[in-house]
């Protein structure tokens, strides 16, 4: 029975898969997401990987290691060449023997001895095993679909076809001018990237350009999130309950809480939500500009911020599907990058 970890290694979010197959299909899967900033301390994602390691292959042995990772971008390291060796080190280090298949930007497995030798070829290449899982996945249809992952910090938008990426750029400088990468995202994405200006009463006030705030305030306070979802530093260091979220938001425009009232506010954290969904719909007409593509009239989306993307698909008219609807075995428990990846590996023949 092949037993295979899937693991997609962020600058914030270490995403894990345990798969289980029989037969050729999924018995087991298990997943979790573990926040750690890389940057930060990059010798001690080797812990958190080691400790993984040893929960696992204390009751069984595992056939393989899927890795992906975007870690490699935290300026931290020197270079993504650099970080991507050192994320893989530490892999090899965590796991020992286990053999380890790295996911690429050409849509295939490497074994570490290649990446080695060209390093780049895996640096951010985790939406594409999300991407091709979907395009592989028996339960899709014929039509374009376009998948969507918002996450912490960024927001994939990628049109697939059955067994067909239809993206234009493999590299994330590629795929942000094609607008299949927005950095925008849930949780940390700081608000003066959303509000060089706002509106209040009845004027335009000018937003502090300052890292006084995230987007992680703004739905706190619109109830869309828990304190506990709100897992990312605060940016002053403060609480994360609603009083500490309104500070934050108040902050923006060198104001104090009571000096808005809590309408304000929250008519404020509206606003900012609507500014952030025009930004993913931004990245979404650019996509379907393209003379190419056939008219998608579905959404599959995934990440932390899927309420979000729900609504742009409203906008557009479109049906949304949850991502683990639409591959075999997944369930909503699941992070789709780490299932993706550890999916593809298992579906690869002679496994």
């Amino acid at each position: 029975m092949p037993r295979i970890i899937g693991l997609d290694i962020g600058g914030a979010n270490t995403k894990v898969c345990l798969l289980e197959k029989e037969e050729g299909e999924v018995v087991r899967a298990k997943g979790d997401s573990i926040y750690y900033e890389v940057w930060k301390n990059p010798a001690g994602l080797g812990q958190v990987l080691t400790s993984y390691s040893l929960s696992l292959t204390k009751d069984f042995s595992l056939s393989g290691i899927a890795l992906t990772m975007t870690a490699e971008l935290c300026d931290v390291f020197t270079s993504k060449a650099q970080g991507v060796l050192f994320i893989l080190q530490l892999v090899q280090e965590a796991f020992g023997d286990v053999p380890i298949y790295v996911w690429t930007t050409e849509g295939v497995f490497r074994r570490p001895s290649e990446i080695e030798k060209d390093p780049m070829q895996a640096a951010a290449a985790n939406w594409l095993a999300s991407a091709a899982a979907l395009a592989h996945s028996p339960l899709l249809g014929t039509e374009t679909v376009i998948l969507a992952d918002m996450g912490s910090t960024t927001t994939d938008i990628l049109p697939v076809q059955r067994g067909k990426v239809l993206v234009k750029g493999k590299t994330d400088t590629e795929r942000l001018s094609a607008g299949e990468l927005v950095y925008t995202g849930l949780l940390r994405t700081p608000l003066h990237s959303l509000m060089p200006q706002i509106y209040l009463d009845g004027m335009l006030c000018r937003g502090a350009n300052e890292y006084f705030a995230v987007t992680a305030d703004v739905y706190r306070l619109l109830g869309r999130i828990t304190e506990q979802d709100y897992d990312n530093p605060t940016p002053d260091g403060g609480s994360r309950d609603l009083a500490g979220c309104a500070k934050r938001l108040a902050r923006m425009i060198s104001a104090e809480p009571e000096e808005l009232g809590w309408e304000q506010i929250c008519l404020i954290a509206r606003y900012l939500q609507e500014k952030q969904i025009g930004q993913i719909m931004d990245g979404i007409w650019q996509v379907l500009s393209r003379k190419e593509l056939s008219l998608p009239r579905l959404l599959v989306t995934t990440g932390q911020g899927s309420f979000l993307l729900e609504e742009a698909a409203r906008r557009l008219s479109w049906e949304t599907a949850p991502w683990w609807k639409m591959i075999p075995g997944a369930g909503p428990e699941q992070v789709m990058t780490a299932y993706a990846v550890a999916w593809l590996l298992s579906s690869e023949p002679g496994r």
